[in-house]
């Protein structure tokens, strides 16, 4: 869906995880002046009641919430052109703030985090810590990236051949199987490098895996072993009951009934620059909360809206609503993201973040486009 204005390196020089209760969070190579609060985290029902948790993580950019909202995953991007990207393990019943050595994305089904670490991937089972070896890690050979398919049968990586002198296939695509950890190589490609926030998408059903290589977007059919290129500019988006899709062309934005056929129109009758520019699907049906664009601002930033939709078609603003000349919130500098449904699919959550407009760093760690360079 969106782009992230956020370049990464592609090694990673990470010690072992780190799990809760044996090291303390650590400051950021540089403090921050402004002292920002504290992270906020709202939970919102679809019918549009908000709860409000005040934590104790300041200074986290991105978040994402487990399965049971116990826990939050977040990273520090550094302020200075040397500075790390930190990530962090937050537990909202004891308060407890964690730093971790490898960045991770959630279980779908359960409270455990996979981490890319030294090279290789982890599952970090929580609250007990228990870590389970699922790729070891290869020097030469290091994971960039991975994504677990819905169902948690299958997860698909890309690991970096640093030997090898023909970038066009350096990229190595696999597919492991976690009941057995038996894994397999299905593709060589060249690793799209770049602004990317995600390389893998899963269709809900777990049976096809999309992913980005440096020329296409490509699809590999679980069931029969088949691959396709794509001329596509954004990864598709599926209901998790598979009776929608959603697409974006130049001209129109729609949700496509897949039992039907019938398209459903979804542009906007009070801004007409307006898009979702992030949707996140409830767990079960075809609930959705979104980011909507609204306009664009004259700070090289964007208006945003939060939208609790109960149908693709009935949608509501519980932060505000522009119908109402609420002003919304800017993209980059508020920094308000859905960060994760509620396991049952009553509700989601929303962090406000801190901002990563390219103003409030250091403007060595900026590329000619002011777009922030990461050292991960």
């Amino acid at each position: 869906m969106k782009k992230r204005l956020l370049l990464s390196c592609l090694l990673i020089s990470l010690l072992g995880i780190l799990v809760p209760e044996q090291i303390n969070a650590s400051a950021p190579a540089q403090a921050d002046p402004r002292k920002p609060d504290p992270v906020v985290i709202y939970k919102v029902t679809i019918d549009g009641k908000v709860t409000k948790t005040v934590t104790n993580m300041p200074l986290i950019h991105r978040a994402s919430v487990s399965p049971s909202g116990r826990f939050v995953y977040g990273e520090r991007i550094g302020y200075g052109k040397a500075d790390r990207t930190i990530p962090y393990l937050y537990d909202m019943q004891t308060k407890k703030m964690t730093q971790l050595s490898g960045y991770g994305k959630w279980s779908p089904k359960q409270d455990a985090l996979y981490v890319r670490e030294n090279g290789g991937i982890v599952k970090l089972s929580l609250p007990d810590g228990k870590k389970t070896v699922l790729v070891p890690a290869a020097a030469q050979y290091p994971v960039l990236d991975f994504s677990v398919s819905p169902d948690e049968q299958y997860m698909a990586f890309t690991r970096m051949d640093m030997l090898s002198s023909n970038t066009k296939v350096s990229g190595h695509l696999y597919l492991q199987h976690l009941p057995t950890l038996k894994m397999k190589k299905n593709d060589q490609y060249e690793w799209r490098s770049g602004t990317d926030e995600e390389m893998y998408y899963w269709v809900p059903n777990s049976k096809k895996l999309f992913y980005k290589t440096q020329t296409a977007y490509k699809e590999l059919d679980l069931p029969t072993g088949l691959k396709y290129d794509h001329k596509m500019t954004a990864f598709p988006s599926y209901s998790n009951d598979m009776k929608y899709r959603y697409l974006r062309t130049t001209t129109e934005e729609y949700m496509l009934d897949l039992q039907t056929g019938k398209k459903v129109n979804l542009k906007d009758s009070v801004f007409t620059e307006s898009y979702l520019d992030k949707i996140v699907w409830s767990p079960s049906g075809n609930q959705m909360a979104v980011e909507q664009h609204a306009r664009t601002s004259n700070s090289q930033d964007s208006y945003m809206y939060i939208q609790s939709c109960k149908q693709v078609t009935k949608c509501g603003y519980p932060f505000g609503s522009p119908e109402k000349g609420m002003p919304g919130y800017y993209r980059l500098s508020d920094n308000h993201r859905i960060i994760g449904w509620a396991k049952d699919g009553k509700s989601y959550y929303v962090a406000d973040l801190a901002s990563i407009h390219y103003s409030v760093f250091s403007p060595e760690k900026l590329n000619p486009f002011n777009n922030v360079i990461e050292q991960r």
